[in-house]
């Protein structure tokens, strides 16, 4: 059973890391997001050091520019990711039914563990933490998904070269503080989620 329960707010969690203020605009057009309806897209890498995820790169993306970059995606990826998506369905519904039913919408309680896995973030290398926005709160429904740097090799496996390459290219397009090439290696490709 999926609800869909917005916020009262957007968690801090979702906030802008570098303002420390909630996203104004989308990264890809260039667009105000007050009022519409967005995506969040954190990817995250573990400081060993100080043993802790920091964040390697973030951007908020308006469900238009979403839309369309979901149409640079090849039919053969496209198949491929609903094909592992559909085998990891049920680990998806049993979290989500979980914290519905528990009326978890604690941001600490959707992104303990992946989505898709189960595998716990703080024993991932990487991982990325999704979450939608509407009205001004989070919604809690589907989002936020986690993924857990296991299934991110899974879904590269799946892609395509020229999903990849277009990805790649609308990474750089949105990203406003490009990550370094170290910081790149190895992580996700965007929009995926």
């Amino acid at each position: 059973m999926i609800k869909k329960y917005l916020s009262d707010k957007i968690p801090t969690f979702f906030f802008n890391h570098t303002t420390g203020q909630p996203f104004e605009f989308c990264n890809a057009c260039g667009e105000h997001l007050d009022g519409r309806k967005y995506i969040i897209e954190k990817v995250f890498k573990q400081n060993l050091l100080f043993n802790k995820a920091e964040i390697v790169y973030e951007y908020a993306i308006c469900f238009k520019c979403s839309s369309s970059m979901q149409g640079e995606i090849s039919d053969e990826s496209m198949q491929n990711i609903t094909n592992l998506f559909k085998e990891y369905q049920q680990n998806v519904m049993m979290k989500l039914d979980y914290l519905h039913s528990t009326e978890k919408y604690d941001i600490e309680s959707w992104i303990e563990s992946c989505s898709f896995t189960g595998k716990s973030t703080k024993i991932c290398e990487e991982f990325t933490v999704t979450g939608i926005v509407e009205d001004n709160s989070l919604v809690f429904e589907q989002s936020p998904i986690v993924v857990s740097d296991q299934f991110l090799e899974l879904v590269q496996e799946s892609l395509s070269k020229s999903t990849k390459d277009a990805f790649d290219g609308l990474r750089d397009k949105i990203l406003i503080d490009s990550p370094t090439i170290e910081d790149i290696i190895n992580t996700p490709t965007i929009g995926i989620f």
